[in-house]
């Protein structure tokens, strides 16, 4: 057992990655698999399209919607597009791009739980918690049925949010690294996954408050740099969040999901079903919310043991222990119907829609709750069974219903309506998109960019997707319709002057009056002056926070795990 141990604490992330290979082999297949959200590929598309237009940030794409275009990056959570588009960049198509996204979330995510829980327990017990985080079985459901990108890549970063924190409430002096860490990990999640982030955020200030009232040992000191950390990380995030928040009101507030219809029954979450199915009304759903056997085994085992221990576990080992606890049954009753009431009268919480999200909270938690398992004599015997059980309970269900193969072309095809829309795309519409707020119906068909009511359009010159110069001759005033949806960023220049536009109707789409006589129109999409100032808010917080990470020139030594944790006990 000794040698295991050594080998571990010397070879732990090699050993994390080797481990991870059950639960990513398949997505070595070539081509993509049967996932609800494959739509993501030709999400990434057009965040490629509009990178390589010069938009950055990327928020508004041109060729959704039957060429309509969408503000899609105003909403949607950015960050795992431009990770995948790297990827894409360098050669991988878009679906190899995606799936490089998705296989790299699971050592990765496996790592930072690992210095997580390396900071108090053993070697051997860390690698446990590392492998029930990897394999709980609701990251099956996210990778293999969902392919939820947002919520996969938050999973990297919950443990190291947790980690950095926890390191800002301890007395070292490597406080500017870990103010920095936690910044950037915290902003990450926001621009990963923001429902994500709107469910931990309670949690986390949780954890701050206990830990800085029952474990610090310089609380205003504590505090202080908690706050450096979370203003920087709101700051670096403000070009994503606030425009989301604040524009959001331009958009039609609609769902097709109804909260009420999806919560889990507490039979499912602790039935070891499993399916590729969706997530319907009543008991009868064809996913699964199963927590996982060692999971609750786990989390029952905790109980017990904080009963029978209560007075000898180390008050940093019971803070952490109680926190997840807390996590994890708060989370249980939020995803049962009974918490109804909540969902229907807090705020943002409708925006959420499935209730079972909070697995994602009850995933990151349990993995914490090996702590007290530091207490047993024979932790390291009990710690390679819960390794060898989560593998080989598990490493089954991941892999997809269906190897499909299917590659780029195909969902091109599906989910991009330009320059035609194909059958399958004319079958989906884009439903799940909210319209904008002057949008009255949907389009049905691909219009002409540029139209009017006669005949005054002389000469139009596409100069790319979102940028078009218009020469006009009319006797008369006339509207001059462009076929986007109109939305902040979009301007007109008749003969260099600036001028007003107007969304029409039924579509929303943008509207020119054009006086008579001969005129060059340019119109073009960037960004707002609102927007620029936050990006450029955004984009010098960022700069601060990498230069208290690297300030006395320290590597970001995640990786020599002896010189950024101590072990208790």
């Amino acid at each position: 057992m000794e040698r295991i141990e050594n080998f571990l604490d010397k070879y732990w992330w090699l050993t994390i990655i080797i481990l991870s290979i059950p639960a990513f082999w398949a997505l070595l297949v070539p081509g993509f698999y049967g996932a609800s959200d494959d739509l993501h590929i030709g999400w990434l598309h057009q965040m490629d399209k509009v990178l390589r237009l010069g938009q950055i940030p990327p928020r508004f794409v041109p060729d959704l919607s039957f060429g309509f275009g969408y503000p899609l990056f105003n909403f949607v959570f950015p960050l795992p597009f431009y990770i995948a588009d790297i990827f894409h960049r360098i050669g991988f198509s878009l679906v190899d791009s995606i799936k490089t996204l998705f296989l790299l979330s699971l050592p990765i995510s496996g790592i930072f739980m690992y210095l997580l829980l390396r900071g108090f327990i053993s070697p051997i017990l860390s690698m446990a918690g590392a492998v029930i985080y990897i394999y709980t079985p609701y990251r099956s459901t996210d990778i293999y049925v969902r392919g939820a990108i947002g919520e996969i890549v938050s999973f990297i970063f919950l443990p190291l949010i947790v980690l950095s924190f926890i390191k800002l409430t301890e007395d070292h002096e490597k406080f500017n690294f870990w103010i920095g860490i936690g910044a950037l990990s915290l902003a990450s999640l926001v621009l990963s996954h923001n429902i994500t982030a709107f469910m931990f955020l309670p949690y986390l200030f949780l954890l701050i408050i206990l830990r800085v009232f029952f474990t610090s040992v310089n609380p205003t000191v504590s505090i202080k740099r908690i706050f450096i950390s979370i203003i920087l990380a709101v700051s670096i995030s403000l070009y994503f969040w606030l425009p989301a928040m604040v524009e959001s009101n331009l958009m039609k507030y609609d769902t097709v999901f109804a909260v009420a219809d999806h919560f889990p029954t507490i039979l499912q979450l602790v039935t070891p079903y499993w399916g590729y199915g969706a997530s319907v009304a009543g008991p009868y759903d064809g996913m699964s919310f199963f927590m996982g056997v060692i999971n609750i085994a786990l989390i029952i085992g905790t109980i017990l043991i904080l009963i029978a221990f209560r007075k000898k576990i180390e008050k940093d080992l019971m803070v952490m222990t109680i926190w997840a606890m807390i996590v994890i049954f708060s989370s249980i009753f939020m995803m049962n119907y009974r918490s109804l009431f909540l969902w229907e009268n807090l705020p943002l919480l409708p925006y959420f829609q499935f209730p079972w999200r909070f697995l994602v909270m009850v995933t990151l938690a349990t993995p914490i709750s090996v702590i007290v398992l530091s207490k047993f004599k024979y932790q390291n015997y009990l710690a390679l069974s819960i390794i060898v059980l989560s593998v080989g309970l598990n490493a089954t269900s991941f892999r997809p219903q269906d190897f499909l193969g299917r590659e780029d072309d195909y969902y091109l095809n599906r989910y991009i309506p330009t320059p035609l829309a194909s059958q399958e795309y004319l079958e989906i519409q884009e439903e799940y998109l909210r319209l904008p707020k002057n949008t009255y119906a949907r389009p049905d068909r691909n219009y002409p960019l540029v139209s009017s009511e006669s005949e005054e359009i002389e000469n139009i010159t596409f100069i790319d997707d979102l940028k078009t110069e218009i020469n006009t001759q009319s006797n008369d005033k006339f509207i001059l319709t462009y076929n986007k949806y109109y939305f902040p960023g979009w301007q007109a220049r008749v003969d260099g002057i600036l001028t007003e536009i107007t969304p029409g109707t039924p579509f929303g789409e943008i509207n020119i009056l054009v006086d008579e006589g001969e005129h060059q129109i340019e119109i073009f999409y960037q960004e707002s002056g609102f927007r620029l100032i936050l990006n450029w808010i955004s984009f010098i917080s960022f700069i601060v926070t990498l230069f208290l990470i690297f300030k006395n020139r320290l590597p970001i030594r995640l990786f020599q795990i002896h010189n950024l944790t101590k072990i208790r006990g």
